[in-house]
């Protein structure tokens, strides 16, 4: 079956184009250029651009006598038979040894996908697996893992499945002969947390935040005789929104099985080559640890707990800038630590004003009235997203009255953007459910009225409680937590309000005051800006662009939405975006060509937001591109008896 890369429905494996969708499941657009390239060909014909699809690749072979090759070169060029998976950049790369078991040794390469929609058997043996479990009473699935023909060096990932992303997810697995064979994502182009620890002066609530990110990981992976995995340094990474993952797992040594002293005497060794003053209660912490007098997990946590806390007040006290994590490093640690995490983010978001009255100019003198409420939104992949994690939502409902004297237009509209987080399903759940309730929020809470301040954040605080409920049933935790961005604008006649949490943002286009952002986003480098710091400075922080709100991690204790209230004095186009059309100035630098037109009622909403979207494609690309366009008309209020 073809898992179409646009909607994820299934397809016969002969099928051209999606059968829901119609999206080509041939071909797809190069980021760089956009030419239409087959999806197996690694390279995009027109401009070279690597396109492809590449996974890590983990083989495990029998050990036989005493003898381990360092290196294994493969008789083919392809790793299977179905030469779907092609060995990467070449045949002539040796697989090299990561590791030695007491019955196997590990061999580490990387395959090129030529058929990257083709869906793979392991998601579909793991899930007749958990229906057998239903019926039977043991809980152990490794014995149907074997029968199914699962290779074991896959089972520590299933038993773990949980953990993902912070454990990756085995994209497919299969025995070759005797060699184990299985496929994970390739984070080789994520950062190395010991090289931003060791290169950057970072703050210690944020090293203490990793240090415990990997303490509480430690006791998961005991379980499946994996703490060998936070002993390699190369294996621990953070992808581009700082998120802690794993590279792969790697097995403890059968004859020296890790320990704490070892956890602590690499991190000894982080803490010296960056530096960091010796003298610091958190380097003496990772002393007593290296020397193993700390070697239980629970006392070091604590340990850990303590020195958040002191640190906490530390920071208040001497700087500005006290929130030096990311909302996931947060969940990681929130499930089992929950005194933890409350220490480390009480006093971290600023009590600022969440309402703003914005009020006419000075010559606007007229009241001013209706015309039209119109508004459109789409939404697109993006050109390297395999899934779509934003969602939008929109509703408006315009009433016209007409007598001999007058027309009398009145409008309201609901327009929502969510910008999911989560990985894979998770984030496109969040998001979705985030829209619906609010929708139906406020089509209960809105009758006549314009919603107050009030109204406002408790539907807001409903979306967030149901997530964060979803989480906790779910026992969810760290990355695997689902969560989600909201920008919210209601229109009614000539007024607004706008509401955020998270990076998604709301722009209004004018004629009189051209482009303005009415949100500020909710991230470290934005929060440091507001603290005064200068933007250069505040954005060369390695931690800049993390979220210090979203929807669902966190109970509504931790939400404060940013809320503005606006009085329109003139005509107004507003945009509503995911940070993927936004990013790299997109709007502030592109404006006048794609947005102001659009004010013109001559202008076609329709054609702008294809010709908008279409841009932010080439320009960015990167991510899922969400944009729901808001225009409203307005003219000065005359009574009839002065015409």
């Amino acid at each position: 079956m073809l898992v179409c890369p646009q909607c994820h429905a299934e397809n016969p494996n002969n099928h051209q184009v999606c059968q829901q969708c119609q999206t080509s499941l041939t071909h797809r657009p190069c980021p760089q250029c956009g030419h239409n390239a087959p999806f197996s060909k690694s390279h995009c014909p027109n401009c070279e651009t690597f396109i492809g699809q590449v996974w890590q690749v983990i083989l495990a072979q029998p050990i036989n006598g005493n003898q381990t090759e360092e290196t294994l070169t493969l008789d083919s060029n392809y790793l299977d038979l179905g030469q779907r998976y092609q060995i990467w950049p070449s045949q002539d790369e040796a697989f090299q040894v990561i590791a030695t078991t007491a019955t196997h040794t590990l061999y580490r390469g990387q395959v090129f996908d030529c058929q990257p929609l083709e869906k793979s058997t392991l998601p579909l043996l793991v899930d007749q697996v958990s229906d057998l479990l239903k019926d039977r009473e043991e809980d152990d699935p490794s014995g149907l893992w074997e029968q199914m023909g699962i290779p074991g060096t896959a089972f520590p990932y299933l038993a773990l499945k949980d953990l993902v992303p912070v454990v990756p997810e085995v994209h497919d697995a299969w025995l070759d002969n005797e060699t184990e064979v299985i496929l994970l994502p390739d984070r080789n182009h994520w950062q190395l947390i010991p090289d931003l620890l060791i290169n950057h002066s970072l703050l210690t609530l944020q090293i203490i935040y990793w240090l415990n990110q990997i303490v509480t990981l430690w006791n998961s992976l005991t379980a499946v005789n994996c703490c060998q995995s936070l002993l390699v340094e190369d294996n621990l990474r953070l992808d581009e929104d700082q998120s802690f993952g794993l590279l792969k797992l790697y097995p403890d040594p059968p004859d020296a099985p890790p320990s704490l002293q070892k956890l602590g005497q690499l991190w000894q060794t982080w803490f010296t080559k960056g530096g960091y003053p010796s003298s610091s209660k958190l380097a003496t912490l990772i002393q007593q640890v290296a020397d193993g007098k700390i070697d239980q997990v629970a006392e070091l946590r604590l340990q850990l707990q303590d020195l958040a806390s002191e640190q906490q007040i530390t920071d208040d006290e001497e700087t500005p800038i006290n929130l030096g994590v990311s909302a996931s490093s947060l969940d990681f640690v929130g499930e089992e630590l929950p005194d933890f995490q409350a220490e480390l983010l009480s006093g971290q978001l600023e009590e600022t004003p969440t309402t703003t009255d914005i009020t006419n100019d000075a010559t606007a003198v007229l009241p001013m009235e209706l015309i039209t409420l119109t508004a459109l939104g789409c939404t697109d992949r993006g050109r390297q997203r395999h899934h779509n994690e934003d969602y939008f939502g929109m509703k408006t409902e315009v009433k016209i009255q007409q007598n001999n004297q007058e027309t009398v237009v009145n409008g309201r509209g609901v327009y929502i953007v969510c910008d999911g987080m989560g990985g894979h399903a998770a984030g496109e759940v969040a998001s979705q459910m985030a829209v619906e309730t609010l929708e139906t929020f406020f089509a209960e809470h809105w009758q006549e009225d314009f919603p107050d301040h009030e109204t406002i954040l408790q539907g807001i605080l409903l979306a967030n409680q149901k997530l964060y409920d979803v989480n906790q049933s779910n026992a969810s935790s760290g990355s695997g937590r689902m969560g989600t961005t909201l920008v919210l604008v209601l229109v009614q006649d000539t007024k607004a309000v706008v509401a955020h949490v998270g990076d998604s943002r709301v722009y209004s286009i004018s004629r009189k005051k051209g482009v303005q952002q009415l949100t500020v986003d909710h991230e470290v480098g934005q929060r440091a800006i507001q603290s005064g710091i200068d933007p250069k400075l505040a954005y060369a922080r390695p931690d800049a662009y993390q979220l210090t709100q979203a929807l669902g991690p966190h109970d509504n204790n931790y939400i404060q939405p940013d809320i503005r209230f606006l009085d329109l004095a003139e005509d107004t186009l507003f945009l509503l975006c995911s940070d993927g059309l936004c990013d790299n100035d997109l709007v502030e630098d592109h404006w006048e060509t794609y947005l102001l037109p659009l004010i013109s009622s001559s202008q076609s909403l329709d054609q702008g937001i294809v010709k908008l979207i279409d841009f932010a494609n080439s320009y960015n690309g990167h991510d899922n591109i969400t944009a729901v366009l808001v225009r409203v008309k307005i003219r000065p209020k005359v009574n009839p008896q002065d015409w």
